[in-house]
């Protein structure tokens, strides 16, 4: 049998000739870090960023992306997640319905600041929050684009897997513009230095900036100086989304607490008042239809200089 040079072969069931096969293109680009020469910037064009280093991506124990992401339904997990979460849930029955309501809580308030007039939006840990509009994985410019169709939003995370599938996957049509930023929360001012480099924001105007279950992987020292740092340089009128899981002191609390310790996560459980405390210096308020129990926190706060 004679084919075609280069074409591959029709072949059917166990290897049969007959039935067609699928056939995938991949397209190679020898220099993915710089736009084609002698051409003017595209408007659809994303550089390639450099491949993660192999010890960054970690497969054999949990990590807290994966970990929100199966709690919120998602399915880009692995084994040693969806164990600690069995744990967890064990431990704490309201540990999984408590996630999506704080998903709704968070889209709420950024629709009410896009009402407001807020056009720039940073999403500071963003996460694997990937879904489809209306799902509880639903990235944050589903809600705000079909307000501001010109909105500019920043999505952050350290994790490289949440910055392969958000380079993937986040992304928003003309007008509005979308980037992503590797960049640690723990090292605010690395942070602030790749988003001036790597996103569209103006730091002239107002920003919302959204923390979403994100700081209890931060000690108090580490929050406190992030969130000072966020106020010393954000513009005036810009604001401030966080949410948090309020816990209390229990014998059930310490275990959760042992359980992320044994998978190496960072945790550090606050109750309520503990997460007012670190928002010293901006001026809180009331967030959209209640989002504040006993066990969760939704904070808007305003602040910023000049």
């Amino acid at each position: 049998m004679t084919r075609p040079k280069g074409r591959a072969p029709a072949v059917g069931p166990a290897g049969r000739p007959g039935t067609p096969r699928a056939v995938g293109v991949i397209h190679v680009q020898s220099d993915a870090t710089s736009e084609p020469a002698g051409l003017a910037p595209l408007p659809w064009y994303v550089p390639t960023p450099p491949p993660w280093p192999r010890e960054d991506l970690r497969l054999d124990r949990p990590t807290s992306a994966r970990l929100a992401n199966l709690a919120l339904g998602g399915k880009d997990h692995l084994g040693p997640d969806r164990t600690l979460l069995d744990l967890l849930q064990a431990e704490d029955q309201d540990w999984i319905t408590m996630a999506p309501r704080a998903r709704q809580d968070l889209h709420r308030v950024v629709r009410r600041l896009a009402d407001d007039g807020l056009d720039q939006f940073v999403d500071l840990g963003c996460g694997l929050t990937t879904g489809a509009p209306g799902s509880p994985l639903a990235p944050i410019h589903t809600s705000i684009l079909p307000i501001r169709p010109t909105a500019r939003i920043a999505y952050v995370d350290v994790d490289p897997m949440v910055m392969t599938h958000a380079r993937a996957l986040l992304h928003a049509p003309v007008p509005g513009q979308v980037r992503h930023v590797r960049a640690d929360l723990t090292a605010p001012e690395s942070l602030l230095q790749e988003l001036r480099r790597h996103s569209d924001v103006d730091w002239q105007r107002p920003i919302a900036v959204v923390l979403a279950d994100v700081v209890h992987e931060l000690s108090d020292p580490q929050a406190r100086g992030l969130l000072t740092a966020l106020r010393l340089v954000l513009p005036l009128g810009s604001a401030l989304v966080l949410t948090h899981r309020c816990t209390g002191e229990s014998d059930r609390e310490a275990r959760v607490a042992g359980l992320f310790a044994q998978a190496a996560l960072p945790w550090h459980p606050r109750g309520c008042d503990a997460v007012d405390a670190l928002l010293d210096g901006w001026q809180r308020q009331a967030p959209a239809r209640g989002g504040d129990t006993a066990v969760a926190r939704t904070v808007v706060a305003y602040g910023g200089m000049k």
